[in-house]
């Protein structure tokens, strides 16, 4: 009888501490990462508990802001541009599932998502030689690009009072359909090619490593109940 009181006394106490347990309700950030890239951002996350677990989805919009008309690493069919030339706007969508297990106010997640966009540049001169980039084989183009980008992250939420930051890394495939006009074209023998202007499409394929730091501020709230039968 001595053992079962002990028993029953500590379900009560667990109950209670697991009670008064805070869960997140709502978070509302902004990407550092993309905040440093000229990419203005703003995050929303809603939480709810479904089989047990955490769980969340999220969406986030930004604006893609045009301050370069610099190309990178050019090719003579192609070319690779840097981020600052495009601008447009881009939605983010993606789903989290949190580990049951969290310390010292870490919680630790896996996330997959879609994100979108739809950028364009207006003119700008992008250099064509194959071998210098003093050579004189260049062409003038503008070009508008949509994008969609399957993603999946592995990350982890700190969050202290009303404050959160969450720091996640994974994989992004970039999908691209590129649109370009050629106003203006010459090789390096300055032999300007008189069928423009002319247009031109390229889908590319972009694997990349996905790492960002988002931080903003998270909505809690006490659990009056065990949080495994909220469904919202």
């Amino acid at each position: 009888m001595k053992n079962l009181g002990i028993l029953i006394v500590f379900t009560i106490l667990s109950c209670r501490c697991y009670a008064q347990e805070k869960v997140p309700v709502r978070y509302i950030s902004t990407d550092v990462v993309y905040d440093a890239e000229s990419i203005p951002n703003l995050g929303y996350e809603r939480f709810f508990v479904k089989k047990d677990k955490l769980r969340s989805w999220r969406v986030s919009a930004a604006y893609q802001v045009h301050y370069s008309n610099q190309f990178g690493v050019v090719t003579s069919h192609g070319d690779r541009i840097s981020i600052g030339v495009y601008q447009g706007p881009a939605l983010d969508f993606a789903r989290t599932i949190y580990s049951a297990r969290h310390r010292n106010k870490w919680n630790n997640y896996f996330s997959y998502g879609l994100g979108l966009k739809y950028l364009w540049y207006d003119s700008v001169q992008v250099n064509t030689s194959k071998n210098n980039a003093t050579e004189l084989a260049y062409r003038i183009q503008a070009e508008k690009c949509y994008a969609g980008v399957p993603q999946f992250a592995i990350g982890a939420k700190r969050i202290k009072g009303d404050f959160c930051a969450d720091f996640y890394i994974g994989l992004q495939v970039p999908v691209k359909y590129r649109y370009k006009t050629i106003y203006y074209e010459q090789d390096n023998n300055t032999y300007v090619n008189p069928d423009v202007p002319y247009n031109k499409t390229q889908v590319m394929v972009e694997p990349g490593l996905l790492v960002g730091i988002k931080l903003g501020f998270i909505k809690m709230k006490r659990a009056d109940h065990d949080p495994s039968q909220n469904k919202g």
